[in-house]
């Protein structure tokens, strides 16, 4: 889709990427992308410090560049709310992810909308600020009541595009995270 006015690659992008933390029934390292660990005096992400593979569907194998890192990566994920308990095999930190219940499922889908309806936000942020500045324009003579609402017309249809794909992309992560 082609968006003009909006700058809605980049609510796409961020909403894809707040969906890819949400587990489904399979279990992807992008579950960990959030995730920062206390590594060499700083914050880091996982990715930074270690490689995450998934050699079954429902574990993940965490093997940082530098095994004196292991501690620290099972630290961060105990204290995250990911509900695993992470085990360390001398090589790296193993994490077994239990099969998710109906209710967790129906809880991730809820979450799934929230941060649907929050982006949704954002594309109405973004509108009114879009507005904000087309209609000072035309206060001040640069645009004419006509291009004005030719303006707000376009917008609309953009946003009501937008909106459409968010919804899409929702209902997609709804399907894997139902699929059993």
């Amino acid at each position: 889709m082609s968006y003009k006015i909006l700058s809605a690659l980049e609510i796409i992008e961020k909403f894809k990427k707040q969906l890819s933390s949400i587990q489904t029934g399979r279990v992807t390292g992008s579950v960990l992308d959030t995730l920062l660990v206390e590594a060499y005096g700083a914050k880091m992400h996982i990715k930074e410090i270690a490689t995450v593979t998934v050699p079954e569907p429902a574990q993940l194998m965490v093997t940082p560049f530098d095994k004196g890192l292991i501690q620290a990566i099972a630290k961060a994920i105990n204290d995250s709310n990911l509900g695993v308990n992470p085990q360390d095999d001398g090589a790296g930190v193993r994490l077994v992810f239990p099969p998710l219940t109906e209710e967790a499922r129906k809880n991730r889908v809820k979450d799934v909308y929230k941060l649907m309806e929050d982006s949704r936000i954002e594309v109405r942020l973004k509108r009114q600020d879009v507005l904000k500045t087309k209609k000072k324009e035309k206060e001040d003579g640069f645009l004419s009541e006509n291009e004005l609402t030719a303006f707000e017309t376009e917008l609309q249809k953009e946003v009501d595009n937008l909106n459409k794909e968010i919804e899409d992309i929702a209902k997609v992560k709804e399907g894997e995270i139902m699929k059993v």
